[in-house]
């Protein structure tokens, strides 16, 4: 008599991050740094397999809030979205960063200023409530660099995250003032929390104890 062991597969996550948010992310060709190597290790606690692709941010969260995607990454927690999606623990802290040519004397506090945005993102939301007036909607991170390289707009607004990943030896000096500070983490389509939001928020608290996190 021949017994055959039963091999169960490992779920197969559909994970989505922003277009051009970051090489460190899993999705790039050499993913490295310290959010691949988070990432690597929520993997495996977690027992899922990520399949990361990319998207335009307004894609992105309706993806997961529709089910299309199982989580987003990273994603900034905010009311609106949690009324689509549900949020992991939180385990990314996010500087949003009004960037200024050097020689730049604008008033950051007047709202008349121009100010380049990516569409659909948080920081949009932000000078849109904070009664910005001129606001220039890009559609990627890092086209808001090359509008106010080319003084096509008094400041930008975007997250640290962001900024570090587009950011070189070659890059221009910028000046750089925080405008507020906000959490995040995953967001998880609300069919996929149901069976995977315990094992994902264990899985990040281990991962935050045994992945140093660069100073």
């Amino acid at each position: 008599m021949c017994f055959v062991a039963s091999v169960q597969a490992t779920p197969v996550v559909k994970a989505g991050h922003p277009t051009n948010f970051s090489l460190s992310l899993p999705g790039a060709a050499e993913p490295q740094g310290y959010d691949a190597s988070l990432l690597r290790c929520i993997e495996q606690q977690s027992q899922l397999q990520f399949d990361w692709k990319s998207y335009p941010n307004m894609r992105l969260f309706h993806h997961v809030a529709t089910g299309e995607l199982d989580l987003v990454y990273p994603a900034l927690f905010d009311a609106e979205r949690d009324k689509k999606s549900v949020r992991s623990v939180e385990f990314v802290t996010v500087n949003n960063i009004w960037l200024t040519l050097p020689e730049s004397k604008v008033d950051l506090t007047n709202k008349a200023i121009s100010v380049s945005v990516k569409r659909g993102s948080l920081q949009a939301s932000y000078l849109e409530k904070a009664g910005y007036l001129n606001v220039v909607y890009v559609e990627e991170f890092d086209k808001q660099l090359l509008t106010l390289d080319a003084r096509r707009v008094d400041a930008a607004l975007l997250p640290d995250l962001s900024l570090n990943a587009l950011l070189s030896d070659r890059s221009p000096v910028y000046r750089q003032h925080i405008f507020n500070t906000t959490s995040g983490g995953f967001y998880l389509s609300k069919e996929f929390a149901k069976h995977h939001l315990y094992s994902v928020n264990q899985a990040i608290l281990r991962c935050q104890q045994q992945v140093p996190k660069p100073n």
